[in-house]
């Protein structure tokens, strides 16, 4: 029996320390047969296992299945067989691994009406295209179907995306990744290159700006609730409590999301507020924006300038503002942040701090295909923000 059949192996094994008895044992473990030859049970295959059977580390077989840190090539090649021999590595990727690239790179972002991804987008593709690669888009956040999916590694948009698709179960299937980066707090890999854009430092460059055409009180029009720890808010909060004191500074920021707005209903259309919507749906920054307008008005805040949390979200205000026949920059001043190429369209154009969001995709998809091929590898680029300047902010000095 089955049974007995591993009772002898494991007598064999405590007299014989060879490596193929040692590794007949666990393979028999693994998979255990029955007389027919058929498997009995379908127990995982663990890296533990792979780990075992190669005599090395499990954060070695970890290294090299996800393609992430040295390992000796004569190691990474045995532990890629001996995942593919124990059914471990789903057969696309493990086509991937032995070094047969699809010459694909995968980039996942669930806001495709999003211009600064878009932007993104574009810069990755004129990266990739320079080093013979094409860029495919995933706006679906099914992360399960990646096992399936022909390509050598993945772009993620932010911090937020990359930290959910590895609780999800992305440190398991061993693809090479690179995330873009806002300087937020984030639970990622170290071994996970960041190319990032200071948003804390565009904020201050935002303000610096307004305070010297003028505007001292200033307002900020943000998607979120005022718990949330983005670091344009924390740069912002920092900012207006200088201005404003401990107490009455929280009127000034017009937070736009559920949590913030439990009994009014224009907030109800926004359903990516909803608990468990916010990884899966696009968010509507700029309707947003124009509810932030109406709440302004209705605040009847003192404040002379918006800076809001992204182009989009400044352009939606702006609409709002015109709406209610409010005239931008006579009677209020908006400005934005990311630098998108729609600021461009917009009656004023708008101001900005330009985070180059093209360049930004041009960085993840170079450090990723420099990981695929194993050459010099980057983990933290840093992209400065500038400022972008349009005719949506009047100077007061003047």
């Amino acid at each position: 029996t089955a049974k007995w059949g591993l009772q002898i192996a494991e007598m064999i094994f405590q007299t014989r320390s060879s490596t193929n008895v040692k590794n007949q044992l666990l393979l028999y473990k693994v998979h255990k047969k029955t007389r027919s030859g058929r498997t009995m049970d379908k127990k995982p295959v663990t890296r533990k296992d792979i780990a075992e059977l190669c005599e090395v580390s499990i954060s070695v077989v970890s290294r090299a299945l996800n393609n992430s840190g040295y390992v000796e090539e004569s190691k990474r090649k045995k532990i890629i067989a001996t995942a593919e021999r124990l059914g471990y590595v789903p057969q696309p990727v493990a086509m991937s691994l032995q070094e047969r690239r699809t010459k694909q790179l995968l980039y996942y972002c669930k806001d495709l009406n999003n211009e600064y991804y878009l932007d993104m987008y574009r810069g990755m593709c004129q990266a990739a295209n320079e080093r013979g690669y094409l860029v495919t888009v995933s706006g679906v956040m099914a992360f399960e179907r990646i096992k399936d999916t022909m390509v050598d590694g993945i772009i993620m948009p932010n911090e937020d995306m990359t930290s959910y698709y590895m609780k999800k179960g992305g440190k398991n299937y061993y693809l090479p990744i690179v995330s873009a980066s806002f300087c937020n707090v984030a639970d990622i890999p170290k071994s996970v290159p960041l190319v990032e854009t200071d948003m804390y430092k565009a904020m201050e460059i935002a303000l610096n700006y307004l305070n010297s055409t003028g505007h001292k009180i200033i307002a900020y029009g943000f998607p979120y609730d005022m718990d949330n720890q983005n670091s344009r808010y924390l740069a912002y909060k920092d900012y207006i409590r200088k201005v404003i004191g401990n107490a009455g500074w929280g009127k000034y920021v017009l937070a736009i999301h559920r949590n913030a707005m439990k009994n009014d209903p224009r907030i109800a259309p926004f359903s990516e507020d909803l608990p468990g919507h916010s990884m899966y749906q696009e968010e509507d920054f700029f309707g947003k924006g124009k509810l932030a307008a109406q709440i302004f008005i209705e605040r009847k805040l003192d404040a002379t300038a918006v800076i809001c949390f992204n182009d989009e979200f400044a352009i939606g205000m702006i609409r709002g503002f015109q709406e209610l026949s409010v005239k931008v920059p006579e009677q209020i001043s908006v400005m934005g942040i990311d630098g998108t190429g729609t600021r461009k369209y917009l009656s004023p154009t708008l101001t900005t701090i330009n985070m180059f969001p093209q360049k930004q995709g041009q960085e993840c998809a170079n450090i990723l295909i420099d990981m695929i091929e194993k050459t010099n590898k980057r983990y933290m680029v840093h992209i400065k923000p500038k400022l972008q300047l349009g005719e949506s902010v009047k100077n007061l000095r003047v």
